[in-house]
């Protein structure tokens, strides 16, 4: 939303910002919610595209070509992501030898998944995606309300399903093929959720004239 606005404000004001200084903004608005975010959201809602975000090389620009059928599905739970951040950071200074280990195969996971993405592999994707959610499940940031969504999205034949965000409600991903994607809809529908499906798009925020 805080891209969307500072476009559209800057649009009415005749103020020409780089979409550098649309992502500084939106992600100075971040921190002062959240706390000490990623940096992932702003970055994708405003250069859109597929990024790899790293901590010590910040993001860059993958090229996707396939097509990525996916469904987002919301719990309707709200959350503070700022308390979910400190309950990670607590159980990593908890258990230091315990958690590095995961956040290492986490960062193993999407090494693989981008090289799933470039040869178009949803299967092993999804694979990806599945063992990446019981990482973050192991860190406590999954809730009844996510594990019900996604269970129903990978019994509809959902390749892969996962939290999105910071966890603990909030909403749910799912990997799915184009001719199945109906099914994971009505499936996340019936549990309970608010489905809708996401397409990539490669332009990034923008100002639309009507």
């Amino acid at each position: 939303m805080v891209a969307a606005v500072t476009k559209a404000v800057s649009a009415l004001l005749g103020v020409e910002l780089s979409k550098e200084e649309v992502f500084r903004i939106t992600f100075q608005s971040e921190k002062i919610v959240h706390g000490s975010p990623s940096g992932i959201d702003p970055a994708i809602s405003t250069f859109g595209g597929t990024l790899l975000f790293q901590m010590d090389t910040g993001f860059k620009p993958l090229e996707v070509k396939a097509d990525i059928p996916l469904v987002i599905g919301d719990t309707g739970m709200e959350r503070s992501t700022r308390t979910q951040v400190e309950k990670v950071h607590g159980i990593r200074e908890k258990y230091p030898h315990i958690i590095e280990p995961m956040m290492h195969a986490a960062r193993e996971l999407v090494l693989r998944a981008i090289e799933a993405l470039r040869y178009n592999d949803l299967e092993t994707l999804g694979e990806l995606m599945n063992i990446n959610h019981a990482l973050l499940y192991g860190l406590g940031v999954s809730d009844e309300s996510l594990e019900w969504l996604i269970s129903a999205a990978r019994k509809a034949g959902a390749l892969g399903a996962k939290l999105t965000g910071a966890g603990g409600g909030g909403c749910m991903i799912a990997l799915a093929r184009s001719e199945g994607i109906e099914k994971v809809v009505e499936a996340i529908q019936r549990a309970g959720g608010r489905p809708f499906i996401a397409k990539k798009t490669d332009e990034g925020v923008r100002v639309e004239k009507a």
